[in-house]
């Protein structure tokens, strides 16, 4: 036993010095380690919104002679009406709204016959037709009584990338409406009959129209004008296209507080009295145009009954078959610069009816203006004439008028009229 007790004391003591021994590392047991195992990557991509209730769209479909109108998957109409499958899906879009919805048209097609009354598609407000270059052809005959689009007191319309052709009453026919968009609209209309108007946008339902934009607008071949307004506060205007009209390029009646980039007009109402440019009862303040070009039109501007408050800043004027610039019944009227050459009648004509109607022509500055007829024999008769009754206090400045007119190159009748620093003699 004792022996026993011994040898395992002497066991114990080696095993001690061999735990202890500098010489040996100690070795940890690892047998406890944490192991961190990465989470599976989370989804990211976020669930899709769910479905808008208020969300509708119209598309306007055609296959061989029929219309098939959708809203949303729903088929709303087939028919071989395009006026009415327009109309279907317009009225197909959400009835109550404050916001835009879009009707879709994906073909082009003809608007059939009237029934002895005005037919149109009427846009409802808060809604956008976009005809994606397609084309609606007005094949009525007889009376103008189809107009393509109809606005009626109707606000935050679009009407876009559309063209017209046939014989329609007017191709958009805008009355009392807010909030207006036209871009990229094309009419061409040689086979109208007795209207035949591009756009007229007016306030025929007892209000002015308010907030029109327009921008890429091209108009031909028109019985009337091209585009016409009476009635509407605030309108802004890209460009405007016209060629071949019956009557005015561009007409603003009773329209105040607008900009307009470009009028070019190209035989704009030629040999008669309407202009590529044209402002009248009681237009402005506050109209500022920036560029009108006018070729071969009957006037390239007129501008009378009790216009003001108008500026052009360049004109580019070129045989006009009456006047280059008429001038009349008119206040406070600017051009800024130009040319007008080769008129039928004056270049520039400042001038009063003998009638109070109107206010006379007053504060009208002309400038910087270069008038000229290079015809031989000359046509034009002045360079610039200011005429009497009623003129007065206007401004002719910095103009070179040589070789204006075959009767004389400027003369000025306005009592208090300051004529200076134009370049007058051959």
């Amino acid at each position: 036993m004792k022996n026993y007790t011994l040898s395992m004391f002497l066991l114990g003591f080696i095993m001690l010095g061999a735990c202890s021994s500098p010489e040996e590392p100690v070795v940890e047991d690892d047998d406890d380690e944490v192991v961190v195992v990465p989470e599976e990557p989370k989804e990211t991509t976020p669930p899709p919104p769910a479905p808008d209730p208020f969300a509708r769209e119209g598309n306007v479909y055609k296959k061989d002679n029929q219309w098939i109108v959708k809203v949303n998957e729903d088929t709303v109409y087939t028919g071989t009406d395009m006026i009415r499958a327009i109309q279907e899906a317009a009225g197909g879009l959400f009835a109550v709204r404050n916001f835009k919805q879009t009707v879709f048209i994906h073909a082009s097609g003809e608007t059939g016959a009237n029934s002895g009354s005005l037919k149109a598609v009427d846009i409802p407000s808060y809604t956008i037709l976009d005809f994606q270059g397609h084309t609606m052809h007005v094949n009525d005959t007889g009376d103008d009584l189809i107009v393509p689009i109809r606005g009626l007191s109707s606000q935050n319309i679009e009407i876009k990338n559309l063209k017209i052709t046939g014989n329609p009453r007017y191709g958009i026919w805008l009355q009392s409406c807010r909030n207006i968009r036209l871009t990229n609209i094309n009419v061409n209309i040689p086979e109208a009959v007795s209207i035949g108007l591009g756009i007229r946008i007016d306030q025929a339902r007892g209000s002015r129209s308010q907030n029109v934009y327009m921008d890429s607008i091209y108009v031909e071949n028109t019985k009337h004008h091209a585009v016409e307004t009476y009635g509407v506060d605030n309108i802004t205007i890209g460009t405007i296209t016209t060629k071949n009209t019956g009557g005015a390029g561009l007409l603003l009646n009773d329209t105040k507080d607008g900009t307009v980039k470009l009028v070019d007009a190209y035989r704009a109402n030629n040999g008669g009295g309407y202009a590529g440019f044209r402002t009248a009862n009681d237009c402005g303040p506050n109209i500022v145009v920036e560029k009108v070009i006018a070729r071969e039109c009957g006037r390239g501007v007129f501008t009378v009954s009790g216009s003001r408050g108008i500026t052009i800043k360049e004109v580019d004027i070129s045989g006009s078959t009456s006047h280059g610039m008429l001038i009349e019944d008119t206040q406070d009227f600017v051009v800024e610069g130009g040319t007008v050459v080769n008129s039928g009648a004056q270049g520039v004509r400042i001038t009063s009816r003998a009638s109070e109607q109107h206010h006379a022509t007053s504060n009208v500055t002309v400038k910087n203006l270069r008038v000229y007829d290079d015809r031989n024999p000359k046509q034009q008769s002045h360079g610039i004439w200011e005429t009497l009754p009623r003129t007065n206090k206007n401004f002719i400045l910095n103009n070179d008028v040589r070789n204006g007119g075959y009767t004389a190159n400027l003369i000025s009748n306005g009592e208090g009229t300051v004529v200076e620093g134009n370049i007058v003699d051959n």
